[in-house]
């Protein structure tokens, strides 16, 4: 913050799996509904604000931050916190506020504050956050870990007669008993049209069937993982289309390097898709994105490029267009994808080592 010229920081968040985490990587709450703000001074002690839509009960289980309130009103809390910690004569970054932090709150706080200078300091906080540290490193394995675990399990699940219901209700159960905090399962089968939560659809022995999984686990630090299963050798066109995925994939992958700009993410995947006439022109369904304790962090490939860094993890899953109707219904489910580390070493996937299509027993 002083490097930046900041006499502290508003950082705010709301309780989804997308905007939570930069109030979490600051205090170590996970909010699961809501708002809440964490006033972190540049010198002194952070205050944590909450909405009591979800309670604060949890919030002094962290114990490092004893200043807990409760309020309806955040921008005249949030201008008493200010004057009391001397901080008026700012400037004082508001982290958010080109996203998500609410317009009345965002006048709330000015108007509590009427001689304080506010600037927007959202991307400087999340070009800080992208660089994860050996602990987050450790965060996101274990929960690529449990992911794996998960996988494993529901092959025994996924068969003929089941419903796809069925299905995702023993990967949540699995991902709860695991420890994991939040999430999703989704499934899409031929033909293709979207991954859903689950329908009360029959699986059929000649189904391809796709799973996505993304959690954050016991730690909040999120994973996205998918997979793809058959009870039968996918036939000639679904192999080469597979194979296809596979190679950009891996390109994708090799193109993560400390110094390259995240957009070259997008033209290893485009150098792969012109060998085999694929596209993903026009798209704006992310091709790769930051991930931790947001389930989508900078960068954003496409939308929002970053020099990637050392220890930064990205999560892949090359995006595709279909000019066909039919083509797509039966081939747009079949993805790849997982969190990769930046390394100077090399990029490391952190889930899974290589990608197989999965042919499941017929018992």
């Amino acid at each position: 913050m002083r490097k930046n010229g900041l006499a502290g920081l508003i950082i705010s968040s709301r309780g989804d799996e997308f905007m939570r985490g930069r109030v979490q990587y600051v205090s170590d709450v996970f909010q699961w509904a809501g708002w809440s703000f964490v006033v972190l001074p540049a010198d002194g002690e952070p205050s944590f604000i909450g909405d009591p839509l979800w309670g604060l009960a949890r919030v002094p289980m962290v114990e490092w931050i004893t200043d807990i309130r409760a309020t309806h009103d955040p921008g005249f809390e949030i201008g008493g916190i200010l004057h009391d910690r001397g901080l008026e004569a700012g400037p004082i970054g508001i982290v958010g506020w080109s996203d998500i932090t609410a317009a009345a709150h965002v006048d709330g706080i000015r108007s509590a504050s009427p001689g304080v200078e506010f600037v927007d300091a959202t991307d400087l906080f999340d070009d800080v956050r992208a660089v994860k540290s050996e602990e987050e490193i450790a965060n996101l394995e274990e929960t690529s870990s449990i992911l794996r675990r998960v996988f494993r399990a529901l092959e025994a699940e996924i068969r003929p007669g089941v419903t796809e219901r069925d299905v995702l209700a023993q990967a949540h159960r699995l991902c709860r008993q695991f420890g994991c905090l939040d999430g999703i399962a989704q499934m899409s089968r031929t033909p293709f049209r979207a991954y859903t939560f689950g329908t009360e659809g029959v699986i059929d022995q000649a189904d391809t069937i796709a799973i996505d999984l993304e959690w954050a686990g016991p730690s909040g630090y999120w994973a996205e993982v998918r997979r793809v299963y058959s009870f039968h050798p996918p036939s000639d066109l679904a192999r080469r289309y597979w194979e296809s995925r596979v190679e950009s994939f891996h390109a994708c992958v090799e193109a993560m390097k400390p110094g390259e700009s995240s957009t070259e993410i997008a033209s290893a995947r485009d150098s792969v898709y012109r060998n085999y006439r694929q596209t993903a022109e026009g798209l704006l369904a992310y091709t790769a994105h930051g991930i931790g304790v947001d389930s989508l962090e900078p960068p954003w490939v496409p939308g929002k490029d970053r020099i990637l860094e050392q220890n930064m993890v990205i999560n892949l899953h090359p995006a595709i267009r279909f000019e066909e109707p039919l083509e797509a219904q039966a081939l747009s489910g079949i993805m790849i994808s997982d969190n990769v580390l930046v390394s100077a070493t090399g990029p490391r996937r952190l889930t899974d080592d290589t990608d197989e299509w999965i042919v499941l027993g017929m018992t």
